[in-house]
């Protein structure tokens, strides 16, 4: 039986990108087995996701490829009247993959392709629905929505014209991009990603020692000076406490040198990226998720953290900045606090309120778990996706 919905990525699976690859997993574990496509193979390890062995992937040949190229001229006198009057918006690898593409789907009876990003697959997928007819959806997460990049030929707003519907992962960026195209807002709904909660262990929260735990790449969005200047009010403070920082990215050096200028190398730990497993047992051992994420220089922030997420699943109070999305993951005063985004003041006080009160932070992450299975489990939330495409084939939104 030909399944109707296949999934088109940027490159599949990744690291980074685990909910996507959870996503896809789940809808096999539910029984729709999708097709997986995806323009570049990994080039890191490939992620831990239960499930994930059993989805079969194809990759397409390089944008480069004689054969691809000689197609694709041969196509383009043909087509001519798609960007007539328009000028001509070909990307000429988008353009040459959905050229490829275009009958492999028709061969698997593929009618509708879902995106992840509003990047480079959407723009692939923008040009198949306009070569050869096959719909799409996509789901907006952050920096593609957020700030899309102008010189593209193919905006957001032709994405999200000429989408089925369009996804985003919090109410926040839904009703951000409904504000901004208000004559498709109908197409734009909300779906978070999900977790399987099941993978995630109790955490068992202690005051001595107090162990702070923080989770993302070393880039500027997330926060972390902030972190370490906050770190170092409460070693002022006389509040006796550990804290490690998971991952890696260019900040490295920066941060790295803040913490010797700071005198915290005792207590602040840049532990570099761990596996999926090892964050597990990481996130057993804490007493507190820190997360101190801000609108960085060009405007980009985080929206709907997945670490954050797993904090949740793990048992962890939480303190977090309430950028974006957040608020809708950490509930202020019900499994932690929200603190104004870069101001280490008010982040180093919700993290005392916290340090010093056992009580608090055990009932503070019973709520964590239970707004977790209530609200991110990917069992919920992949069925609302189902849903979704179940409409879709039945009646295209246009």
């Amino acid at each position: 039986m030909t399944q109707p919905v296949g999934y088109l990525f940027e490159r599949f699976p990744r690291f980074t990108q685990t909910f996507c690859a959870r996503e896809v997993a789940e809808l096999y574990r539910q029984g729709m087995k999708t097709p997986v496509f995806s323009l570049y193979r990994p080039n890191e390890p490939i992620p831990e996701i239960v499930g994930l062995d059993h989805v079969l992937t194809e990759y397409l040949p390089s944008t480069r490829n004689p054969a691809l190229i000689a197609k694709a001229h041969l196509f383009s006198p043909r087509l001519k009247r798609l960007w007539a009057g328009e000028g001509d918006r070909r990307d000429k690898r988008r353009y040459r993959e959905a050229i490829y593409l275009g009958p492999v789907l028709k061969r698997k009876g593929v009618t509708h392709l879902h995106v992840h990003f509003a990047s480079i697959a959407a723009h692939t997928a923008w040009w198949l629905k306009r070569l050869f007819g096959i719909t799409y959806s996509f789901t907006g997460h952050a920096n593609d929505i957020f700030c899309p990049r102008p010189e593209h030929r193919v905006s957001l707003g032709d994405l999200i014209q000429d989408a089925s519907f369009v996804v985003t992962v919090t109410d926040y960026s839904a009703n951000r991009l409904k504000a901004e195209y208000p004559d498709v807002s109908k197409k734009i709904v909300r779906v978070y990603n999900g977790l399987d909660i099941s993978v995630f262990k109790a955490a068992h929260p202690t005051i001595d020692p107090f162990r702070l735990i923080a989770v993302g790449r070393l880039i500027e969005k997330k926060g972390w000076s902030y972190l370490v200047e906050a770190c170092g009010l409460l070693r002022d403070k006389g509040i006796k406490f550990d804290c490690r920082i998971v991952g890696d990215g260019p900040d490295q050096e920066t941060l790295e040198r803040l913490i010797r200028e700071k005198g915290l190398g005792e207590s602040v730990q840049l532990v570099g990226p761990q596996s999926q497993s090892r964050i597990v047992d990481l996130l057993e051992e804490s007493s507190l998720f820190v997360l101190p994420a801000i609108h960085d220089r060009n405007g980009d922030s985080d929206n709907l953290p997945t670490v954050l997420i797993e904090a949740l699943a793990s048992s962890l109070p939480a303190v977090a900045t309430d950028v974006a999305g957040i608020p809708e993951i950490v509930q202020h005063g019900t499994n932690g606090f929200l603190v104004p985004e870069k101001d280490s003041i008010a982040l180093a006080s919700a993290i005392a309120s916290m340090g010093g009160d056992l009580a608090k932070l055990r009932t503070f992450g019973a709520a964590s778990r239970q707004i977790a299975e209530k609200t991110f489990a990917q069992e919920i939330t992949v069925k609302q996706l189902k849903r979704l495409f179940a409409a879709n084939q039945k009646s295209p939104i246009t």
